[in-house]
């Protein structure tokens, strides 16, 4: 077969096409290795050669393509190109290619992603371990990074979110509030036991709130309702709300 024309595309590809009508994708790098410049003459085992060789490139430039956005770990990248139908041969071969480039390192990824999720969510440390877990990361690595997210910066940022929380939520009774403050704060992943002495530590005036809350529902269901009936149902609003009422 003879090459007739060169076209070039994206990502150092070129489209060869020859004098049978039939195209075929190449990188760069295999033309100047296979001097297809000057020769113009391949026959079927060659370019089955070099088509092979090809697919090593297009692995590699999907992977780097993604990691262009930001860091990835070793398991984010198998599953990119194992979903671009990439063979596993060829996917093995291009994580081991960026690793030795340092483009994968699921020890520094662990150690950014540890910084990203302290400086820009309210996560707590078993949340982010659970999260790294996913994405692949080993169980040594992540214990050895976790460290940083030590006792003392848990119970700043608990401390924060229970201040957070209070704010926000100026109108539930403190049984109320704790269990839901206990509940979100262990679900985002914070010590238990801390969270609960923290919760405890705050003191939140019940009588004031109730009295409030008091009127405010007794006002709104007095339109409506009299006598017994309104006195059963502010009762109910008050008791979903946390308030107990003789």
């Amino acid at each position: 077969m003879h090459i007739d024309k060169y076209t070039k595309l994206k990502n150092g590809q070129y489209k060869l096409s020859f004098d049978n009508g039939t195209n075929a994708l190449v990188h760069e790098d295999l033309i100047l290795k296979y001097n297809l410049l000057i020769n113009k003459e391949l026959d079927e085992e060659l370019l089955e050669t070099i088509l092979k060789e090809n697919q090593s490139y297009i692995a590699y430039g999907l992977a780097i393509g993604y990691l262009k956005t930001k860091m990835r770990s070793q398991k984010e990248i198998k599953e990119y190109l194992q979903k671009k139908d990439i063979t596993e041969d060829l996917i093995n071969n291009a994580i081991a290619i960026l690793k030795k480039q340092g483009y994968i390192n699921d020890e520094i990824y662990c150690k950014c992603y540890i910084n990203d999720r302290i400086n820009l969510s309210n996560d707590g440390p078993y949340k982010i371990k659970e999260n790294l877990s996913k994405l692949g990361i080993v169980e040594e690595i992540i214990n050895h990074n976790i460290l940083i997210f030590d006792s003392s910066l848990e119970q700043e940022r608990i401390k924060k979110l229970i201040n957070k929380y209070l704010k926000n939520n100026h109108n539930k009774s403190g049984f109320i509030l704790k269990r839901k403050m206990i509940d979100n704060l262990t679900k985002l992943g914070y010590t238990k036991s801390i969270v609960i002495s923290e919760v405890e530590k705050v003191k939140i005036d019940d009588k004031n709130i109730m009295e409030k809350e008091y009127k405010k529902i007794h006002d709104k269901l007095s339109k409506k309702y009299s006598g017994k009936e309104l006195e059963y149902k502010v009762k109910q609003k008050m008791y979903q709300k946390g308030f107990f009422i003789e």
